[in-house]
């Protein structure tokens, strides 16, 4: 059954990988039409730190801003789109045009100097289409186009470390004819150095041009110019004027689906040898007949175990009144996961739509409010709490307020450094209008209703004298259960956490939620079952006070995934680039990599201690005491 349910997510994977839709409305031009160009930012694959464009003090810059409204997504995201001065018309041609001449003072110099070797790209926007450097990669023994977003604003030349300045860009505009109108369907730069100060067009043909050399410190006068050229290519459909920007190989994620799928099938073993022999054979003490009670005791006695602990294992945890409101924002942020996933696998989520990942799941993270107030007034109430509205309270206030606080934190040094990622404060006034009249009232409606329902009705009483813990195995000591119970459900996720991350911090699209949904449920399914087998060999070993040792073990993955996330930011984003270290850099990495990984071991947290719950209320309500 196992097996027929994994190929089946399989399948479904091949077919919703590529799935996305592309936008809700087509835009048409007429032969003749101007076509805006929108500047957004600036941002390096190894700086973490992405810049608005217009805040950049060696561009053009226009004596009028049209500033579009951008989402929530958008702006937490770093995006800062503005309009510019060129000149795109619809069919028309350009040799060569001058934007502006400029003269930079030394600071601009120096600080083009230093965004050219920490290797910052421009982002440059066509009909929502973001400027692309073009790539030829292999397939099927012919090399087809691909794209990367953005272009480099400057050449590096590290050995001799000279900046050279890009002045002039040719931008190809593809285009698909429809109708008696013209469908954009890819949008191509190709930037250049050119030492130009003459305020006239260079001599792009020339084979003697020089670069133009920046960092120096000395006064530069630059002369910016551009071309344009409009192509039409029959081969791409609006439609699919995305695959470009999207084009990667499956087969490695295949290959970490089969990686994954052994890890669970061994897993399965496991917990099949527990269920079947281990359980059904101290089960059967209980299923014989005995002769009287003293029988029975003296077979209880006489084994060890999780038998023993009849008594204990359903005792209120220690500071129930903490895990309570933890547990139900767990699941708060476990449902506004699958629900964000979901939306991406049916392709709403598409790369079209700016910003749409992080607006989803921030209105998905309020609206599922409710169920984190009625999980964790349910579980308040079963563990003998009284003051609901205190538990409630503390549910829609314990995580938001971490989460903001390390953000706060971080937006303090980015506000510093004048970088497009620091939230804005209206959009900080926003998130706190959010909170205060959604997920707040939410969350009240649902712990109220959670705290009225019949509380769990345990299999087992619960004695008035707790039972001694005896001495544990070191396997279950607190540091090396912990790395046990990791290890296995990072070494599930730990390929596509790769291409994760690479579209975070690499400015990549990521789209293959088909993919994402295998891995996620072959992940839940190795996390419960790692739980369930560290918890029962907790409770073999005596020790009955096991809540939140699930919730822990449940959780663990999340530190390699902290670890993996730093081995990421030192080998793939500053490798080869010593001159982007820097104090606020590795700190808006770290703290980033932290609020990722707060919220994956709040999933994989909540999906351990469920799967805990279940398996012990099941177990004992197996056994038959007098």
């Amino acid at each position: 059954m196992r097996s027929l349910c994994v190929l089946t997510l399989c399948t479904f994977a091949a077919t919703v990988r590529a799935f996305y839709i592309p936008s809700l409305s087509p835009q048409t031009y007429a032969p003749g039409a101007r076509v805006p160009l929108q500047v957004n930012r600036v941002f390096s694959e190894h700086v973490p730190l992405p810049f608005a464009y217009y805040d950049l003090p060696f561009v053009c810059t226009p004596q009028e801003i049209y500033w579009p409204w951008l989402n929530i997504g958008e702006v937490l995201r770093g995006d800062r789109i503005a309009s510019s001065d060129y000149e795109l018309t619809m069919g028309q041609n350009t040799t060569c045009q001058v934007l502006c001449t400029k003269t930079l003072s030394r600071a601009a110099n120096e600080e083009a100097g230093r965004l050219i070797a920490q290797d910052y790209m421009a982002e440059w926007l066509v009909d929502k289409l973001p400027s692309a450097t073009v790539y030829l990669r292999p397939l099927d023994k012919e090399r087809v186009k691909s794209y990367d977003p953005g272009f480099r604003i400057g050449d590096y030349d590290a050995s001799q470390k000279r900046a050279y300045l890009n002045n002039h860009v040719t931008l190809h505009i593809l285009y698909e004819t429809h109708g008696t109108g013209r469908r954009i369907v890819g949008f191509e730069a190709y930037p250049r150095s050119i030492d130009n100060s003459s305020g006239k067009c260079p001599d792009l043909d020339s084979p003697e041009t020089e670069p133009l050399l920046v960092g120096t410190d000395q006064e530069t006068r630059v002369t910016y110019s551009y071309s344009v050229r409009w192509i039409n290519d029959p081969s791409v459909h609006w439609a699919h004027r995305w695959d470009r920007y999207l084009s990667t190989s499956a087969q490695v994620h295949w290959y970490a689906i089969f990686n994954s799928a052994i890890i669970i099938l061994l897993l399965s073993g496991v917990v099949a040898v527990i269920l079947m022999r281990m359980l059904n054979r101290d089960l059967a003490i209980f299923a014989r007949d005995v002769g009287s009670e003293e029988e029975l005791r003296d077979d209880i006695e006489e084994t060890s175990g999780w038998k023993l602990l009849h008594g204990d294992v359903f005792r209120a945890p220690g500071y129930g009144g903490l895990l309570a409101p933890l547990l139900g924002t767990t699941v708060q942020v476990m449902y506004t996961a699958i629900a964000t996933v979901v939306l991406g696998t049916l392709g709403i989520l598409s790369p079209s739509y700016r910003g749409g990942l992080l607006t989803t799941g921030i209105v998905m993270f309020m609206l599922m409010g409710s169920a984190a107030g009625y999980y964790s007034g349910h579980l308040y109430r079963t563990w003998g709490g009284k003051n609901w509205f205190k538990n409630a309270l503390m549910t829609a206030i314990l995580v938001p307020l971490l989460l903001v606080a390390i953000e706060l934190v971080l937006n303090a040094f980015l506000w510093y450094r004048s970088s497009s990622a620091a939230m804005p404060f209206s959009t900080l006034v926003l998130l706190f209008v959010l909170w205060t009249f959604i997920e707040l009232p939410l969350t009240m409606l649902g712990a109220w209703f959670g705290f009225r329902r019949q509380p769990y009705s345990e299999p087992m009483r619960t004695n008035a004298i707790p039972r001694p813990i005896p001495p544990q195995p070191k396997y279950l000591n607190w540091p090396l259960s912990i790395l046990l119970a990791g290890s296995l459900p990072f070494s599930v996720i730990f390929i596509e956490m790769f291409y994760v991350l690479k579209s975070i911090w690499q400015d990549a699209f990521y789209y293959e939620y088909g993919f994402t949904v295998i891995i996620g449920v072959i992940l839940a399914v190795t996390v419960c079952e790692t739980t369930v087998i560290m918890v029962w060999l907790l409770l073999n070993s005596g020790h009955h006070k096991w809540w939140w040792r699930s919730f822990v073990y449940g959780a663990s993955s999340s530190l390699y995934f902290f670890i993996y996330s730093l081995v990421f930011y030192y080998t793939r984003l500053r490798a080869g680039m010593p001159d982007t270290a820097g104090f606020i850099p590795a700190l808006t990495f770290v703290l980033h990599s932290l609020l990722f990984t707060i919220v994956y071991a709040l999933c994989t947290g909540s999906m351990g201690f469920f799967a805990a719950y279940f398996f012990i209320r099941r177990i004992y309500s197996m056994v038959k005491l007098s």
